[in-house]
């Protein structure tokens, strides 16, 4: 029973060590981008190096505890400055720079509200085609929550669309029927998944 509790404590403090890694990494990888662009435009190729470097290694980081194919992105980008500033082509280092820095910000950022809709959404569909229409319900009201956020953030017909039918999901998870509140959960998934899209 004690190695249980202590394997069990111990998946716990690394998972939350991971989490604090992604965390503590992707603001430094930033900023250390962000000297390698101010660098690269003075034309320190030398400078731009070592900047991309240590955000490289944040960047790593940050990937390890928490994958992500924006901070994959942004490593492809700071190897790409590091090899041009080697070479003293700052202004191609610089370039590569800025795109490292567009993803490295894009993964510190959190999910929005539309993208957790769509994963409740989905976990609403998931317990609906289980038959579990309390389970469906339940996501499906986590969903609604995040869509309506979604909506004050930024209006669109497409989330609209996808309110209705979570709506309408949750009334038929409330009638225990799991059938048809899969099935509007399914045409709420599309209208989000088409917001998603045209946010792009």
């Amino acid at each position: 029973m004690k190695k249980i509790l202590i394997a069990l404590a111990s998946a716990l403090l690394l998972t939350g060590s991971l989490a604090f890694a992604e965390s503590v990494h992707n603001p430094q990888a930033v900023e250390h981008t962000k000297q390698a662009i101010i660098h690269g435009e003075a034309g320190h190729a030398a400078l731009l190096v070592e900047h991309a470097k240590a955000a490289l290694t944040h960047a790593q980081a940050s990937q390890l505890a928490e994958p992500s194919v924006h901070t994959e992105e942004a490593i492809s980008h700071l190897n790409a400055a590091i090899a041009a500033g080697e070479k003293g082509h700052t202004d191609t280092g610089t370039t590569h720079a800025k795109e490292a820095l567009k993803h490295l910000e894009m993964a510190g950022k959190p999910p929005s509200h539309v993208a957790q809709a769509e994963e409740h959404t989905k976990a609403a569909i998931a317990q609906g085609e289980a038959g579990n229409a309390s389970g469906l319900l339940e996501h499906a009201q986590v969903a609604l929550t995040h869509a309506q956020a979604a909506e004050t953030e930024s209006p669109s017909v497409h989330v609209q669309e996808a309110l209705n039918h979570l709506n309408a999901a949750i009334e038929s998870g409330k009638n225990n029927n799991a059938k048809d509140g899969t099935i509007h959960a399914k045409k709420a998934l599309e209208h989000l998944e088409m917001t998603a899209k045209s946010k792009q």
